[in-house]
């Protein structure tokens, strides 16, 4: 426990010192915030400009962050520092995840002041956001181990996390975009936060995408580990 509060702090010392890091945590809250104080006005904006960048905040943000983390770590040698002194790979990857999840949330609960909602709404809201916060970190701890640097990890996370949180938005206007974003994880996040209600199909696909992505993250482990 000592040694994860440890991890934990350093995470947030080394996050505060990284502006990169911090702007993508913020970017869609913000964004969303001067969007809706300038058109929020007109009948159902608010809602609409929510559900998108609360979407893409959940599916871009935490699997970029997560997988830079990572890569930098790695880069920089400090990651084999950790553990030779005695820390684990499973610790660190187990605190490097409730970091990301953690940050995720905390960034995106500005959402919830953004519009009105109910307690029902709110609570199918936030556990939208969280299945987002994790499957996405699961994505960019694998990314992560797959790359050499930031760059690299960079590389692959941003197209993976564009295509993601954009293709629910772009579904608003294409039916058959509607069609594959439907077993999108991100696509079952757009659609609760547009509904405020949770389905069983948002179960069924959350927790297919569970499976397989930490299926892939043990995998990748196993064979690569973190060096």
């Amino acid at each position: 426990m000592t040694t994860a509060f440890a991890l934990l702090r350093k995470q947030i010392k080394d996050s505060l010192c990284n502006f990169q890091a911090l702007m993508v945590m913020l970017i869609y809250p913000l964004v969303a915030f001067v969007m809706i104080t300038a058109l929020g006005s007109e009948d159902g904006m608010s809602g609409m400009f929510v559900t998108m960048f609360a979407t893409m905040h959940a599916s871009f943000a935490p699997l970029v962050t997560a997988s830079n983390i990572l890569s930098e770590e790695k880069e920089k040698g400090t990651l084999r520092a950790l553990i030779m002194t005695g820390v684990s790979r499973q610790q660190y990857l187990i605190s490097e995840s409730l970091f990301v999840v953690s940050v995720t949330l905390l960034t995106g609960s500005a959402f919830l002041a953004m519009d009105v909602f109910t307690r029902d709404r709110a609570a199918a809201v936030a556990a939208a956001m969280l299945c987002g916060a994790v499957l996405s970190t699961l994505a960019g701890l694998c990314v992560g181990i797959l790359s050499r640097n930031v760059s690299a990890a960079n590389g692959m996370a941003v197209p993976i996390g564009l295509v993601t949180a954009l293709l629910p938005m772009l579904a608003r206007f294409n039916e058959s975009l509607d069609r594959a974003a439907r077993y999108l994880y991100s696509g079952q996040i757009s659609r609760v936060l547009d509904s405020g209600k949770l389905s069983g199909e948002f179960a069924a696909v959350m927790a297919v995408y569970t499976v397989l992505l930490a299926a892939l993250l043990a995998i990748l482990f196993r064979k690569k580990g973190l060096e």
